[in-house]
């Protein structure tokens, strides 16, 4: 009789221990899996939209999933430079002249890259240091803006087993007209 109720004892804690794994198994995979998945009706309400009709170079450009544009930064593999990071540093320090500009600040340029690793709808924002809004020249922020939609070719963000649209930002942070950083 004992044997039985002790069997019985085991047998719930096991089942209970059962459970608990289960959902922790089953909570894991909805993170890994759905979580990134924007929700309908909430992309033309992110901050990080960028609307076709304001944004410049869009002619052309189509994404591959209208209703589901994720952030460069949801892969973990690599940021969607092509050439790397470092190349493509390279490639903006070669083909940036400073023509005795006085601007400080950031320059941002917001843009989507496609599935198949096209840039498009490009979008520019400019921050002085403090980040308050300001006007750089307007050579400097052609020369910048050519430099970087210049570029052909992107790494789509892979995810979840497939080529995703993604967001995208580049920030120059710019002091007495030099380039200092490039960010990401």
């Amino acid at each position: 009789m004992k044997g039985k109720k002790i069997f019985k004892i085991i047998g719930s804690i096991l089942g209970i221990l059962l459970l608990v794994f289960g959902f922790l198994v089953a909570y894991t995979y909805y993170l890994m899996h759905y979580s990134l998945l924007p929700n309908e009706g909430e992309y033309k309400q992110d901050a990080h939209y960028i609307n076709p009709e304001i944004s410049i170079l869009n002619d052309d450009f189509k994404v591959c999933d209208k209703n589901h544009v994720y952030q460069y930064y949801n892969q973990s593999e690599t940021l969607p430079y092509f050439s790397g990071k470092n190349g493509f540093r390279d490639y903006i320090n070669k083909g940036y002249e400073n023509r005795n500009y006085s601007d400080s600040g950031y320059f941002n340029i917001r843009f989507i890259i496609n599935c198949e690793g096209k840039a498009g709808r490009f979008i520019t924002h400019e921050n002085n240091l403090d980040l308050e809004p300001q006007s750089f020249n307007s050579d400097l922020k052609k020369q910048l803006t050519n430099l970087t939609t210049n570029v052909k070719q992107w790494h789509p963000v892979y995810l979840h087993d497939k080529k995703r649209d993604a967001y995208m930002y580049i920030s120059y942070r710019i002091e007495n007209g030099e380039i200092t950083e490039i960010i990401p």
